[in-house]
């Protein structure tokens, strides 16, 4: 069941490098927010997964990746 989440996130990832610039999701997912966050401990973000799965799998370079590479 793992292995089958982590496929369907690089799937996931795949899909949304190839759209365009100006879809809402492509969007949201590259945005980095200005605002500073407070001391502590850093919030968990699906970004985080989608890295540690490729690395994984020792795939160190995923194309041109605007906002994960």
């Amino acid at each position: 069941m793992v292995r089958y989440i982590k496929v369907q996130r690089i799937r996931w990832i795949g899909h949304i490098i190839r759209m365009d610039e100006e879809r809402t999701m492509k969007r949201i997912t590259v945005w980095r927010p200005d605002a500073v966050r407070r001391i502590g401990r850093p919030k968990l973000r699906w970004e985080n997964d989608v890295r540690e799965d490729l690395g994984e799998m020792k795939i160190w370079y995923w194309g041109k990746i605007d906002g994960y590479g």
